[in-house]
């Protein structure tokens, strides 16, 4: 699979929990159904966004398997691999690869001293265990690493298999840009950060986002617009959405609004966050239901527009 398979917009999917905090994979199928309805190209499982730092390993095959059977390869699937060392992540990526996985995605490992030798053998760990495209996901709010265009557009010449980016170095917009030019254009460049920057993305260069926005619809709206030529479209309908992609971006509580909203549409049964990822406090669901309440009527119609054209 080339990386030109993978344009458009992926769903950064949670992982559903019980109210006891066991992992349950029963919402599993809905979210991917939302995905495939909103006209997502993937789905992405075991990021951030699914708290897979919070899961134990025997718990990752589960929901890589459901994830895949729901998909019936109607969409993409990657699934996240980082790890803190070339062996762990490698591992991931077998298992991964094995369950039926479309792409692997890797952040760098945590360092305590981060030093581009002992990254470049880690992405070189996942390389050689892989078949399938790696989505190196440049993140360094979490890890502390911080790769530059240049050392991005190395994994992306050396490794056969690092044809993809995930990139969440904020500024994004610029760097969309920079690593575009040190990779002569070969490498497709995804952003994330819940969509904040999408347009302004796409207008550098970007072949779309990998992230866990609520409303996926819109995301693949504004995708389709400016792929299409409808700038000015697309514009509007992403200055529409953002009072909402900017309250789901609050530090540090980003995931349990999306599980908030998601848990409202019916997607999942619980907003339920694994400790000790932070929930948001009665304040914060009212504030939360005030924007979606003043939303109501552009949600309204957004939505009514996209099962329209389907």
């Amino acid at each position: 699979m080339t990386a030109s398979n993978f344009d458009g917009i992926h769903f950064m999917m949670p992982t559903p929990f019980a109210s006891d905090g066991s992992v349950d994979t029963g919402p599993i199928q809905r979210l991917v159904e939302a995905a495939a309805n909103a006209g997502c190209t993937g789905v992405v499982t075991l990021g951030v966004m699914g708290e897979a730092h919070r899961l134990s390993d025997h718990e990752r095959a589960p929901i890589i398997d459901s994830v895949v059977n729901a998909c019936e390869e109607r969409l993409t699937v990657t699934v996240g691999v980082s790890g803190q060392s070339g062996t762990q992540a490698a591992e991931r990526v077998r298992e991964a690869q094995d369950l039926g996985a479309s792409a692997v995605m890797a952040s760098p490992p945590s360092l305590a001293k981060p030093n581009e030798t002992a990254v470049y053998s880690y992405y070189r760990s996942i390389d050689a265990a892989t078949e399938i495209p790696i989505v190196v996901q440049d993140l360094p709010e979490q890890t502390g690493v911080h790769m530059s265009p240049e050392f991005i557009a190395r994994l992306n010449s050396e490794l056969e298999n690092a044809q993809l980016l995930k990139l969440e170095d904020p500024p994004t917009p610029p760097k969309v840009t920079t690593v575009l030019s040190a990779t002569s254009g070969r490498m497709g460049i995804f952003g994330g950060l819940g969509g904040a920057f999408l347009f302004e993305e796409l207008q550098r260069g970007a072949v779309g986002t990998m992230t866990g926005f609520a409303y996926p619809e819109a995301l693949v709206k504004i995708h389709a617009q400016f792929t299409s030529g409808d700038i000015e479209g697309a514009r509007q309908t992403f200055y529409g959405w953002l009072p909402l992609i900017r309250y789901e971006n609050t530090a540090g509580l980003g995931l349990s609004i999306r599980k908030h909203i998601m848990t409202k549409r019916g997607l999942l049964d619980s907003p339920a966050v694994r400790s000790p990822s932070p929930a948001i406090d009665a304040h914060g669901v009212e504030e939360l239901e005030d924007i979606l309440e003043a939303m109501a009527p552009f949600i309204e119609t957004e939505l009514s527009e996209t099962s329209a054209a389907e």
